[in-house]
């Protein structure tokens, strides 16, 4: 199918020239400037499906399996996730093509269980750099590596609104020249797109000699009658008669008057805050003065249903009233208003704005209001007072905001905004253990400015102090964005106790340190949201919790989907299962792959499950005369496990030991004891392990001399083998290499993001072969 016509099936228009060259041209652009309503989202989204799905063979080829679409604000991810849904749909690729929201929270979605499957992921940039970064946010920090190996390899990065994206884009392209250097699995390109591209703030130090290819509307655009109506609409631009005022009561109080008394009926008014506390005022405002006239607050701070309730109402097109909101609307949504109020802004941040007025030009003049504000600096935030000095000397004496009257505006110089991730730092984030404190890296000021840094809170009820290790962790819908200043002031002023989720002693514990990117539980009388209101740091608004129904986690130590089935699987057969799924997986991957490693790795991955401590486990509660007991070795039980004799008992490490033993290489060794995450670049015991008696070595539950065999699994005649603890050992000698060092060669020999790959297959063979024996019902082995 040619794109013209593939275009029209999915949105009922002939594609723009310019989203023609861009899905048709030789190579896929860097860079893509289009003024705002030029439908950049659907160019970019449409020319990969296309190159991907119809292309040439040598095209498909060389477009990346997965595209990755990173937006500055969520509340723009629901919105574009409705618009590919339905392109999809009119393609019927709903079952080839995978579509999936990138946020925090516990969700079934299994993206990273087809790796070798198209898909598009859409997130925010909060979400989606901490996880190419090893630290994703919100998320099962032992599937970091997954997430971290996906999004590096085979991928098409699209960066929308790049001058929204502040760090986060400097990190972007640092990544992008990263995968160039360290080198990747399949093509990974990265596509940086806006209405006003500031070529200069890409430019960081290890992107800003490779060669960019830019794409931007050409002649053909701008004689297209279509787009040429969106680039000459009117829109006539004025200074609001409202006067800002410290006093916010006072403030939004004149400036509802005002709004109420400019909006036309029958139409849409959009007034944009810079600040949530303002937005949630003025919506407050406007309800006392006004009944008959629609309002709604759209901002970030709301829970994903709270949110989802209030857009499709008001962001679905043909929608009449009043929407106050903040920067979360200023790009990206595709709404169109009859008339805009707007608090001054950055320039870049105004042209966005400027975008949701008359976007299409159905209105024969639609109508700006802009709002001065103070050069005080604790007026301008979250924004600096020189950028809207330079913003406010524009406006200044313009009538006009048009696309076409905009574009003769020079652009802003700009530099890379810091701090910027540097080769060392990528490295350091490759091991996923905490320090001896028990603390992360942190990646927040890679990802978004100090003063933007959010954390997720959620709010349920629990009986006694502590909530109970039982209570499950939340679900994405129940997760609400909140400032890191006000919810530390909140916690502070309301002496509330929140706790976190410590997966390595797998219970709910005291926060006693708030960092950006944690998710916190509150208790649901400490208040603080309102479901029309968001977030308000309010112990009146009383929370009510969102009940769901959640998926079985792999969030902690108890690896309740590894040992359970719906049958007892012995080790031969779930090694057979795991084998089988490797296989298919590399046939269905593009060549390049150390199949044979990944192959062995495979063979291997469970030997430690033969470990009498792991059998034990299996079988505690059957009979000493059962036939069970003679029938192993088990990888999976038909019930609930015991319990371990060996606390932190790692059967992957054994795995890993038995296969150095018996003459294996580095890199299987490593991918074998890498499978759950939880053994990588270090292996540390834990602080409450039992202890061994006599001068014996030991390490997450595994002792120097256990045995592992004598057993046959698959193609595998393992002898008995004492295990040998010694690379624990520090430091080099002759006949000693470490695990430490083995793993840092890896490292250095495949680069972060090969070695996360790899890592990433074999984890999902596992899991593709545990879930079809979770529902297989054949082969059910009975016991008395």
């Amino acid at each position: 199918m040619d794109f013209p016509p593939f275009f029209a099936r999915c949105t009922g228009e002939v594609p723009f020239p310019y989203q023609k060259r861009l899905a048709t041209g030789s190579e896929f652009p860097d860079l893509l400037e289009a003024p705002t309503g030029a439908g950049k989202t659907a160019a970019c989204v449409l020319a990969w499906l296309w190159r991907r799905r119809f292309a040439a063979p040598a095209i498909r080829a060389a477009t990346p399996r997965r595209l990755v679409y990173c937006l500055p604000m969520r509340t723009l991810v629901d919105q574009t996730l409705v618009a590919i849904r339905g392109w999809l749909q009119h393609l019927e690729l709903t079952g080839d093509v995978g579509l999936h929201g990138l946020l925090g929270g516990a969700v079934d979605e299994s993206w990273e269980m087809h790796p070798d499957r198209d898909a598009i992921l859409v997130g925010t940039q909060d979400h989606l750099l901490s996880r190419a970064l090893n630290r994703g946010y919100a998320m099962s920090r032992f599937r970091w590596p997954v997430h971290f190996g996906l999004l590096n390899n085979d991928t098409l990065w699209v960066l929308d609104e790049t001058q929204l994206m502040g760090v986060g884009l400097s990190t972007s392209t640092q990544l992008h020249a990263f995968r160039q250097q360290f080198g990747a699995f399949g093509p990974a390109r990265s596509l940086w797109m806006s209405a006003t591209l500031e070529a200069g703030r890409l430019a960081t130090i290890d992107f800003r000699d490779i060669q960019l290819a830019r794409l931007a509307l050409g002649p053909e655009d701008r004689a297209d009658a279509r787009l040429a109506q969106r680039l000459s609409a009117i829109k006539r631009l004025e200074r609001s008669g409202t006067e800002f005022n410290r006093n916010s009561s006072r403030y939004t109080k004149d400036l509802a008057t005002e709004v109420l008394q400019t909006h036309r009926s029958g139409t849409l008014t959009l007034v944009v805050m810079n600040r949530v506390v303002r937005a949630r005022e003025l919506y407050a405002a406007l309800r006392k003065q006004e009944s008959s006239v629609s309002l709604a607050l759209v901002h970030s701070r709301f829970r994903p249903a709270d949110r989802q309730r209030i857009q499709e109402e008001v962001l679905t097109g043909g929608w009449e009233g009043i929407l106050v909101a903040t920067q979360a609307i200023e790009a990206g949504v595709d709404i169109s208003a009859a008339t805009l109020f707007t608090e001054l802004a950055p320039w870049s941040s105004l042209v966005q704005r400027f975008g949701r007025c008359n976007r299409r030009g159905e209105h024969p003049v639609g109508r700006v209001y802009w709002i001065d504000l103070p050069e005080e600096e604790r007026d301008t935030l979250p924004y600096e007072p020189e950028s809207l000095a330079r913003a406010r000397s524009l406006l200044i004496g313009c009538e006009s905001v048009g696309p076409d009257r905009l574009a003769s505006h020079p652009a802003e110089e700009a530099v890379p905004e810091g701090p910027v991730l540097r080769r060392r730092d990528l490295f350091d984030l490759f091991d996923t253990e905490p320090d001896l404190t028990g603390c992360d890296l942190d990646v927040s000021r890679y990802i978004r400015g100090s003063q933007d840094s959010d954390i997720q809170l959620f709010w349920r009820t629990w009986e006694g102090a502590v909530p109970s290790e039982e209570l499950q962790q939340p679900h994405r819908d129940e997760l609400c964005s909140a400032p890191i200043s006000e919810a530390r002031e909140f916690l502070k002023r309301m002496r509330t106790i929140a706790f976190r989720w410590d997966g390595l002693r797998r219970r709910w514990e005291r926060a006693d340190r708030v960092i950006p990117g944690m998710m916190l539980l509150l208790p649901s009388s400490a208040g603080g949201y309102d479901e029309e209101l968001g977030w308000t740091a309010d112990p009146k608004h009383l929370v009510k919790p969102i009940a769901r129904s959640l998926p079985a986690l792999d969030a902690d130590e108890s690896d309740e989907l590894t040992v359970r089935s719906g049958r007892f699987l012995t080790l031969a057969e779930h090694t057979r299962d795991v084998l089988t799924t490797t296989q298919e997986i590399l046939a269905a991957l593009a060549d390049g792959l150390p199949s044979d490693a990944l192959k062995t790795a495979a063979r291997w991955h469970d030997i430690g499950k033969a470990h009498s401590c792991f059998q034990e486990m299996l079988l505690h509660d059957i009979p000493e005369d059962d036939p069970l007991r003679v029938s192993g070795p088990w990888a999976k039980s038909a019930h609930s496990r015991g319990k371990n004799p060996r606390r932190h008992f790692r059967h992957e490490l054994a795995s890993a030991l038995a296969l150095l033993q018996s003459g294996g290489g580095d890199l299987e060794a490593y991918l074998i004891a890498a499978h759950h995450g939880k053994v990588r670049l270090t292996i540390r015991s834990r602080p409450t392990e039992p202890v061994p008696e006599g001068d014996r070595r030991f390490a997450l539950g595994v002792w120097e001399g256990d045995v592992i065999g004598p057993l046959e699994v698959e193609d595998l005649a393992v002898p008995a083998l004492e295990l040998d603890l010694s690379v624990i050992e520090l430091g080099e000698r002759e006949g000693h290499r470490s695990w430490l060092s083995r793993s840092l060669a890896l490292l250095e020999e495949w680069g972060p993001f090969r070695l996360a790959y790899l890592e990433s297959l074999l984890r999902v063979a596992d899991w593709r072969a545990s879930a079809a024996e979770a529902e297989s019902k054949a082969k059910v082995v009975h016991h008395d």
